[in-house]
């Protein structure tokens, strides 16, 4: 009976220190915020979003295996978390302090600290797994290269051929049931397959499985496994892709916070199964979410609008699967200012916003086109618009969400992930 009660006093510390550490956080982007804005301006130098490592509390610059973390000790994590903690022995009195600057004092403790802020070890790719994801990412940029090379040759025997007063409009590509060439298509394959191994890679762990249902009683509830969970997956998801692995640490870790929780409740939509009535991630060992307990989440208003959402969004394209996870990466690149303006995302107002732009078209020109080659030259356009208007719609809905979300919870309460999301 002791032992029980000495391990729940353990968790319970374990617990108060998660939540010191997220106030630490909070305290220091806060603080962040007064130093830069006192000394950025029209002529003032870009300056970088200040992070701390939830492990050394060092500066950090974004997520690592899951947790945000310095490169120190990202690197020191992916170095020793395979290996077994008892094999590691303490320097000290068994609870070690880790600070920045003695972090390396004791690698026992400081991979016990790791695991307990979140990092995870599963995501330590294998050799195979690295060897893998290089050929993958190779291929992909030796197809891009092939394809823009094409493009240009392309362009150049146009500006050749055409003569000063032809004068009509060439509309053939339009008509061209090859409107995708191999590129495109492996693109396609690609982005499915990331998001695929997005999943893979988050399992639960510590709730129950399926078909169980897994009651959600509160809003806290909510964001702590179901948004939890779809948002972990949709960052390893977007990590893979080469347009956001191309952009500067800072603007990553922007978009991130001012478009993830959108895409969030965007995939909510489309894992439910009004026959059920119950959210489920297909292919997963994931429990269901009853849709009654996501009603009683928030406010009933929001999920009776983000269904009737759902309807008309599969009534356009009929989920269709391409399409979904091309959107996904649409939004993920949106530099639309937000309504709650939160003080992490005016961290970073220097973002380069022609190459956030430039990303963004890369998926909004191809699920275009796809579109185009499935539905038509006619219909596409329509289509499109009509999908496009209702995403904005739930843009706006989440966005009103997250500027009356303190009236539901205490946002201290989540992990720093999804405080950073709100």
């Amino acid at each position: 009976m002791s032992n029980r009660r000495v391990k729940h006093n353990e968790n319970n510390l374990q617990v108060e220190n998660n939540r010191q550490l997220s106030r630490k956080r909070s305290l220091s982007i806060h603080k962040s915020q007064r130093v830069d804005k006192k000394y950025s301006g029209p002529t003032g130098k870009r300056y970088k979003a200040l992070l701390t490592c939830v492990v050394c509390n060092g500066d950090a610059h974004g997520y690592n295996f899951d947790a945000i973390s310095c490169e120190s000790c990202k690197a020191f994590f992916r170095r020793n978390a395979l290996r077994s903690l008892d094999k590691l022995k303490c320097r000290g009195t068994g609870c070690c302090n880790i600070t920045f600057n003695i972090r390396k004092r004791c690698k026992r403790c400081r991979l016990e600290k790791c695991l307990a802020s979140g990092m995870r070890k599963e995501w330590i790719l294998s050799d195979k797994e690295k060897a893998e994801k290089r050929a993958k990412i190779e291929e992909n940029r030796r197809l891009k290269q092939i394809n823009d090379n094409d493009q240009e040759s392309h362009q150049f025997e146009k500006r050749e051929s055409k003569t000063d007063d032809d004068l009509s409009l060439d509309i053939s590509p339009l008509l061209n049931q090859s409107i995708l060439n191999d590129f495109d298509w492996f693109s396609i394959k690609f982005i499915q397959d990331c998001f695929t191994e997005a999943v893979r890679l988050n399992q639960i762990a510590g709730i129950s499985f399926y078909p169980s249902t897994q009651p959600i009683e509160s809003t806290i509830e909510l964001f702590r496994v179901p948004l939890y969970i779809s948002s972990m997956r949709l960052i390893t998801y977007i990590k893979q892709v080469n347009e956001f692995q191309q952009l500067d640490k800072e603007e990553q870790v922007y978009l991130v916070k001012l478009n993830l929780l959108t895409i969030c409740f965007l995939h909510s939509i489309f894992i439910y199964d009004p026959r059920t009535d119950c959210y489920h991630e297909q292919d997963t060992i994931d429990p269901l979410f009853s849709g009654k307990d996501w009603i009683k989440t928030l406010n009933k208003k929001f999920h009776i609008e983000m269904r009737q959402m759902r309807n008309d969004l599969i009534d356009i394209f009929q989920a269709d699967d391409i399409i979904i996870k091309l959107f996904y990466l649409i939004l993920l690149f949106s530099n639309q200012m937000s309504s709650n303006q939160s003080t992490q995302c005016l961290l970073t107002p220097n973002v380069d916003k022609l190459s956030i732009l430039k990303a963004q078209n890369v998926f909004v020109d191809l699920v275009y086109r796809y579109c185009l080659h499935r539905y038509g030259s006619h219909q596409a356009p329509i289509l499109f618009s009509q999908y496009v208007n209702k995403l904005m719609k739930i843009v706006q809905l989440v966005e009103e969400v997250k500027c009356t979300i303190n009236n539901y919870i205490d946002i201290r309460e989540l992990s720093p992930l999804m405080q950073s999301l709100i």
